[in-house]
This record gives structure tokens, C-alpha cells and sequence, in this order.
């Protein structure tokens, strides 16, 4: 006989060792899944919107023709950008496809090659994190939630940081 303080959970499951099982007695907010009312999942609610799922057409050897010419693009401009700044505290180096570039008390820039999806991963500390896709059409790496090219993002934002107009060019092939 149970007593009164497990009788709540009378309902809940027993695992093979005859153990409660106190995460399925948790009260949940459910939504059904189907017609059946006894199929009850637990709703899940997400703060950022899904991964987003590309399919590229490019072959790996493009990609990574691509991709590497981009981040040595990239590398130039922003070792240039670093060096006539003269802030002591501002670097950029890469280092096996990763690319950090560090702007003081503006944060960290990380920009990263991502073979098994194609991409350039960008995490900014204005705008966040992005994900980039190579547009064979314009020779362009493109957000494909805003149609942003990582050129222009990068453009503003360290315009805005360095004070000055900056021009970054990720030119394709």
C-alpha cells in the first residue's frame, strides 16, 4: 500500500527495477500530436527559429575553393584593417578555417568554414550568429534569412567599430 505522500504518484511509471520514475509524473503542458487524445507530447517552445537547411549544388572541391579564398580575403583586409588602427588591443589571426578577429571592449568576431554544410559560420557580437551560403550566381556568401552578403555586414559593422569607412570585399573565384 502506497502512502499518502507517494499517492500522487501512483500514476506515474515504474522502470524494471520498480524505481518511480519522477520525470514522467512532472506536469507538462501537453498539445496533441494526433486524433488520439492519449497521445500527449510535451509542447516545446524555441527562443531562436530552427537550424536552417541548405542544399548546395557545389561540389567539395568548389567549396573549399571557395570558401578558402574567401577567408584569405578576409584575413588581408582585416590584418590591413588591424595594423592601421594601431590599437594595441585589436588582433586577427586564423588558424585551421577559423578566423577570430578580437576588437577590444567591441567583443570577438568568429568566422569559421563549415564543410559538412557548405557555409561560412559568422558570430558577431552586434549582430550574432549567421550562417552564409556561396551564391554561384553573384560570386556572393549569403544569409539566406536577410539576403545580406557577410561583405556588407562586415562592411557596417566595423565601419561603425573602427570609425572610418570600411570596404570588405569576400569576391568569389
Amino acid at each position: 500500500m502506497l502512502s499518502s505522500t507517494l499517492r500522487p504518484l501512483a500514476r506515474c511509471t515504474l522502470n524494471s527495477t520498480r524505481r518511480i520514475s519522477l520525470r514522467a509524473c512532472l506536469p507538462t503542458r501537453t498539445h496533441r500530436t494526433s486524433t488520439n487524445p492519449r497521445l500527449l507530447l510535451p509542447r516545446r517552445t524555441f527562443a531562436t527559429p530552427p537550424p536552417q537547411v541548405n542544399e548546395s549544388d557545389m561540389t567539395m572541391h568548389e567549396y573549399h575553393a571557395e570558401s578558402d579564398q574567401a577567408m584569405e580575403d578576409l584575413m588581408e583586409t582585416l590584418e590591413e584593417l588591424v595594423d592601421e588602427s594601431e590599437e594595441s588591443d585589436y588582433e586577427v589571426e586564423y588558424h585551421a578555417g577559423v578566423l577570430t578577429l578580437k576588437v577590444g571592449e567591441n567583443g570577438t568576431y568568429v568566422i569559421n568554414k563549415q564543410p559538412p554544410n557548405k557555409q561560412i559560420w559568422l558570430s558577431s557580437p552586434k549582430s550574432g550568429p549567421k550562417r552564409y551560403d556561396f551564391h554561384k550566381e553573384s560570386g556572393r556568401w549569403r544569409y539566406s534569412r536577410d539576403g545580406q552578403t557577410i561583405d556588407d555586414l562586415l562592411s557596417e559593422e566595423l565601419s561603425d567599430i573602427f570609425n572610418q569607412p570600411v570596404v570588405i570585399d569576400v569576391g568569389g573565384l
